[in-house]
């Protein structure tokens, strides 16, 4: 039985509800981030500029098409939207674009530092890796083409001194990966502040690697296939599986940083 299609107020609503639970999460502050989502005759939703996505109305969602041009709607969109149309012009499977800054993923991004270590199991089964775009200027078709080079196989990607972006078939996916990208950011940032990262065997690889292929998000996924997968020999930035317990080096400024948070933590905890 199909679903029914959902009308253009039903996906403004799910917009509106996505943007109040990225601002609850602080994953944006003020006119932060941005969303959109794609419908069935290739025109666009998107938030508008400089408006807190946390407290928005649908009548102020705006509708364009997939050059950009506004066919509907009082405000004009981010001129950040280039990032959405070009993962939207890239990949067909594409529905919904979330871009955020939340905290922890994004301050790996100012460190330059991917989401690649292979030390936990849901991420390496539903991500493979979380790589790292190369900075350009906001707004720019640099970071645009930059950003739709990794997401051309990758749900997620961290923006260098930016941001995150995420993808998905729905703009509720879209949002739980951003999610699961903090997540995996706030676990990684412990492990590194504990100073040993267990990264899985050979074996446990190729076992996770097998649940991502048979879920159909590895292979089976003509996009993810374009990619190499975790555990491959030609896999780029990717922690190699004899690397167990190594500990990766913290330059000063870092440690400092890492053990400035701890401490918050711990405080906030007692």
């Amino acid at each position: 039985m199909n679903c029914p299609v959902k009308s253009i107020h039903e996906h403004k609503l799910e917009i509106v509800q996505i943007g109040k639970m990225m601002y609850a999460r602080r994953f944006i502050v003020a006119g932060d981030g941005n969303i959109s989502v794609r419908l069935a005759d290739d025109t666009i939703l998107a938030t508008p500029t400089a408006l807190c996505k946390g407290m928005l109305a649908p009548d102020q969602i705006v509708k364009l098409d997939l050059a950009g041009k506004v066919l509907d709607g009082e405000y004009q969109p981010s001129s950040e939207i280039k990032m959405h149309l070009a993962a939207y012009q890239t990949r067909p499977d594409v529905k919904a674009v979330v871009h955020a800054h939340p905290p922890i993923s994004t301050g790996f991004a100012v460190a330059g530092i991917p989401l690649d270590q292979l030390i936990l199991a849901e991420m390496v089964v539903n991500f493979g890796a979380i790589p790292l775009a190369p900075y350009h200027s906001p707004s720019t078709k640099e970071l645009a083409e930059s950003v739709a080079e990794k997401v051309r196989c990758y749900d997620a990607v961290l923006m260098a001194n930016h941001g995150v972006m995420t993808i998905g078939p729905d703009v509720y996916t879209a949002y739980h990966r951003m999610e699961m990208v903090e997540q995996f950011a706030v676990i990684s940032l412990v492990a590194h502040t504990l100073g040993k990262m267990n990264t899985f065997s050979a074996q446990q690889l190729q076992d996770l690697v097998g649940i991502r292929e048979k879920s159909g998000i590895g292979a089976q996924n003509p996009y993810h296939a374009q990619c190499p997968l975790p555990g491959q020999p030609e896999c780029v930035r990717l922690t190699a599986p004899g690397a167990q317990n190594a500990a990766p080096p913290k330059p000063p400024e870092i440690e400092f940083l890492v053990n400035t948070i701890t401490q918050a933590v711990l405080s906030a905890l007692h």
